[in-house]
């Protein structure tokens, strides 16, 4: 089998195609040398300022500054409020269906005792997520009704 042929009748990867243009001097790409490049006049360079030791080092006024509160609409932060925790109530109610799936019996099978005990604990603690879902809620409404009314803490 000669090697020299095969070789020959193969298509040239790309890669190897353009290193050859290149080897060749076809490629139409100019590169500048290393010293055309830095031949700047060292007049335009600025200097390099060395740190001052006596001066600390923190960023001045306007980047220390906190920034002062934003002023948004109740109505806007209440329907934040609402939607977030109406969310995480659906999940809830999600959670306790598939929980509740994967204890269900198989097609045409009844409950056994275990399972429905199961399927009732599983109830019981996303019932409860559900319960404690809704106070949060209710609890960040009435604070943000009483800031509106600038109470910001109660004695």
């Amino acid at each position: 089998m000669d090697t020299s042929n095969s070789a020959k009748k193969r298509a040239m990867s790309p890669s190897t195609d353009t290193e050859a243009r290149y080897r060749k001097g076809k490629n139409s790409i100019k590169r500048l040398k290393v010293e055309e490049r830095d031949a700047e006049p060292q007049a335009i360079r600025p200097k390099r300022e060395e740190p001052n030791n006596e001066e600390p080092m923190f960023p001045l006024p306007p980047f220390c500054q906190t920034p002062g509160p934003i002023s948004v609409s109740q109505s806007y932060i209440r329907r934040l409020i609402l939607e977030h925790w109406n969310t995480e109530i659906r999940y809830c109610e999600k959670a306790k269906k598939l929980g509740q799936l994967e204890i269900g019996p198989a097609p045409g099978l009844r409950l056994t005792i275990i399972q429905a005990s199961l399927q009732r604990l599983v109830a019981e603690r996303w019932d409860a997520e559900v319960k404690r879902c809704e106070e949060a809620k209710r609890a960040q409404l009435l604070e943000l009704l009483l800031a509106a009314h600038g109470i910001m803490r109660l004695v």
